[in-house]
């Protein structure tokens, strides 16, 4: 099983250096504990889409077990993570599970990904919503859309930066991507306009995560709430 983290940012807005997925959260830095949550599910490649600072994250997962492969986004200052993905999408040609390198979650969100009924499926946080966060709107417990100017009212909550995609539709995400990239010229939106694409002829599925802790870092208010808040909550494997 593999998968694909987007890991090509730096943390320069949460005042810390260094790539934003080596940020310390109680002793374990946020991909080293994305890594374990992988494993739980058995994960054992995994794509690593690099940018600022590389060479110090690939020193950072050196000792850590099972295959990793390392993709270089050189524009990684200006582009987005629809242009990270892109850059892997030789890579998309099974079952993969994928997450944004900055998302503080355990294992047991991973699990719960594997155990949903559908083979391509999305961790969501059922909340209101405002304009900032990757909105989704559910019809028939399946995603209709996806992004991040869809009407909050409209929608079940964010989704989280982390999901399973099933084989079925490797072919038709690549081509999503490359729809996007190439044909539009949009390197700097979010992958999930290629996901969003998929919707209308795939089934993806709403994995409902409420009860799990949980957090994309992005703001200083962010890296505080998951330092104090979320990671006593988190899970170790035994």
């Amino acid at each position: 099983m593999k998968a694909i983290i987007l890991a090509a940012g730096a943390g320069r807005r949460l005042g810390v250096t260094g790539p934003k997925s080596m940020i310390d959260i109680s002793g374990q830095s946020i991909i080293h504990r994305q890594l374990d949550a992988f494993r739980a599910v058995g994960v054992d490649d995994f794509v690593i889409v690099t940018g600022y600072e590389q060479d110090r994250l690939k020193a950072h997962l050196a000792d850590q077990l099972g295959r990793f492969i390392y993709l270089e986004n050189p524009r990684y200052g200006e582009t987005n993570t629809v242009y990270s993905l892109y850059l892997a999408r030789a890579h998309i040609n099974d079952t993969f599970y994928y997450a944004n390198a900055d998302v503080l979650f355990d294992y047991r969100l991973t699990e719960r990904l594997e155990q949903a009924p559908c083979d391509s499926a999305l961790a969501v946080q059922a909340k209101p919503c405002g304009e900032e966060e990757v909105k989704v709107v559910v019809r028939e417990q399946r995603i209709a859309r996806i992004g991040k100017k869809l009407d909050p009212a409209e929608c079940l909550g964010e989704f989280v930066g982390v999901a399973r995609f099933g084989r079925e539709l490797s072919t038709a995400f690549v081509e999503a991507l490359r729809i996007t990239v190439e044909d539009e010229g949009n390197v700097n939106d979010y992958f999930e306009r290629a996901v969003d694409r998929l919707c209308d002829a795939w089934t993806l599925t709403p994995v409902n995560i409420n009860d799990l802790p949980c957090i994309e870092i992005d703001f200083p208010e962010d890296l505080h709430k998951a330092r104090h808040l979320i990671a006593p909550l988190l899970a170790t494997r035994s």
